[in-house]
């Protein structure tokens, strides 16, 4: 057995944690018919905590698990565009960005924005017209109260997911100096 295989599986079960929480409780949480999606905040903070890599498997994998519940969008939009933005918050945050405490909330508020306007833009390049026949204004708020209900539930989340992933490749790899160590020390107790 590889010592990566337990962090993997952990990361597996907060994976099927999530979609069973969203599917179950998302309908009970909307406001003004916006439900939270944890399933791209568990791609953010992937990107966030364990890089590029990191970010791109579990945004793919958490969005093939959002398709299999979704009926009226093709399989594989959830997963390309999670993937995508797993994929650009791990290189945003091991090439530019610093360590802070408002890290966290702030790249759940803007990933999850990003995520929004990409699965509504690539969806209608595939053929999904029905996805922006509401227009801009309602794109606007659904992508405000998205990114606003990532923002609330990130740090809750981001604990969840630091701990699952703990001993994996990717959290080995991000945060190694000093500073990010001292802040994950605090972060896991």
């Amino acid at each position: 057995m590889t010592p990566h295989l337990i962090p993997r599986l952990r990361i597996a079960l907060v994976l099927c944690a999530g979609i069973l929480v969203q599917s179950a409780l998302g309908a009970d949480l909307r406001v003004a018919q916006v439900a939270p999606d944890l399933m791209v905040l568990l791609a953010i903070c992937a990107g966030l905590f364990g890089g590029t890599e990191a970010g791109a498997w579990v945004g793919f994998w958490s969005g093939l698990l959002a398709d299999l519940f979704l009926t009226a969008t093709p399989l594989g939009l959830s997963a390309l565009t999670y993937c995508l933005v797993g994929a650009a918050v791990g290189a945003l945050r091991t090439n530019l960005v610093a360590e802070s405490r408002l890290l966290t909330p702030l790249a759940a508020l803007i990933g999850t924005a990003a995520a929004v306007v990409l699965f509504v833009g690539l969806g209608d390049v595939l053929g999904q017209s029905q996805l922006a026949a509401s227009g801009r204004t309602w794109l606007v708020k659904v992508a405000v109260l998205e990114a606003c209900w990532s923002a609330v539930l990130s740090l809750p989340v981001a604990w969840l997911y630091r701990r699952a992933a703990r001993g994996s490749a990717g959290a080995e790899r991000v945060g190694s100096s000093p500073a990010s160590s001292a802040l994950q020390g605090m972060a896991l107790r």
